[in-house]
Parts: structure tokens; C-alpha cells; sequence
């Protein structure tokens, strides 16, 4: 009996240590009507405008065709507009909620040790002293963790815009003829 505890034990164990499936990319728009479902009002983001100079600011309002940013410092002024084609794109800070880390870092600590203590020889208050005393451990380190883990993550990259068309003329002629030749071109 004890050996088939101790084999189902270890494979809890080895269940819990399974590595998680990293996270997808984010999404990023290339219109405004499409950042809207991206970013929300009030949030701090980074934009970097067509000649290539960054702000920094709250977002303050947003339309299918400018936004508005509260710049950081200067909450008497009015928000400053930019239109689509004045942004070359918009970036956020974004974290990871501290509550995960910290369910993560508690079951990480205190489920092998109480998988462990389970096929020992001890009474069960002390495993689970000892196991709590370890999710702690792992539940601060998790705190820890989520709360250094931020990233700055491109939210807007401006689109495509319409192409120009370059046309050219050239004349061209001889003693015996004369004549005009048309291309177009991208």
C-alpha cells in the first residue's frame, strides 16, 4: 500500500511541475477604431509620432481619427491631439496581476512538501505547518516576481498608407519624328 501511495504521490508531483504553455502575442492595431478595443482611457502609453519623437501621457480621449494625451506633468494643460497619420505608433507598460504570482509561488512551495510529508512519517498538522510555511515562502517569491515582471508592448503601428503613383514623361525625337512617352510606376 505504501508504494502505491508513494507512486501516486509522485506523479501528483511531477503533474504540478509540468511547464505552462507560454502566452500568445498580443494583439497590435493599425487603425484607431481598432486600438479602442486595445487600450482604455486613463491608461499610460507611449507614443511615438511620424518624426520619430516619444511622449509619454495618459490617454485622455480617442476617436476614429486623433486621440488625445494628457502629457505626464502637465495636468493643467490641455490634452495635446494627434491625428492617425501624425502617429507612427503607441506602446503600453503592462504587468502581470500579483495575485497569479502569488497563488503560483504558494501551491509551488507547499504542494511538493505536502506530497512529500504525506508519505513520511508525520502527523498531519505538522506537514501542514511545514507546507504552509514553504507556500509563504513561494507565495513572497511569487510577489515578488509579478510585481518586477512589467514589459512595454506595442499596442498601434500605423498602417499602411494609400501609395503614391510616380508618373513619368519623356520626350523624345528625331530630325524625322517627335514623340512623347508616358510610365507610371510605384
Amino acid at each position: 500500500m505504501t508504494r502505491v501511495r508513494c507512486a501516486r504521490y509522485l506523479a501528483m508531483l511531477l503533474v504540478t511541475m509540468l511547464p505552462v504553455a507560454p502566452a500568445g502575442a498580443q494583439q497590435v492595431a493599425t487603425s484607431f477604431e481598432e486600438l479602442r478595443k486595445l487600450v482604455t482611457p486613463g491608461e499610460t502609453i507611449y507614443v511615438t509620432d511620424a518624426r520619430g519623437a516619444i511622449r509619454k501621457g495618459r490617454l485622455a480621449g480617442l476617436s476614429a481619427g486623433s486621440l488625445q494625451l494628457q502629457v505626464d506633468g502637465d495636468a493643467v494643460a490641455p490634452p495635446v491631439s494627434l491625428s492617425e497619420s501624425d502617429v507612427n505608433n503607441i506602446a503600453v507598460r503592462r504587468s502581470d496581476p500579483l495575485w497569479n504570482g502569488m497563488l503560483i509561488g504558494f501551491a509551488s512551495g507547499a504542494v511538493p512538501v505536502a506530497l512529500i510529508g504525506a508519505a513520511a512519517p508525520a502527523s498531519a498538522g505538522e506537514v501542514a505547518v511545514v507546507s504552509a510555511g514553504y507556500g509563504v515562502i513561494g507565495l513572497l517569491a511569487g510577489l515578488l516576481i509579478d510585481s518586477l515582471n512589467k514589459e512595454q508592448a506595442t499596442v498601434y503601428v500605423h498602417g499602411p498608407g494609400p501609395r503614391s503613383t510616380r508618373i513619368q514623361v519623356s520626350l523624345f525625337g528625331s530630325t524625322s519624328r517627335i514623340g512623347v512617352q508616358v510610365s507610371a510606376g510605384r
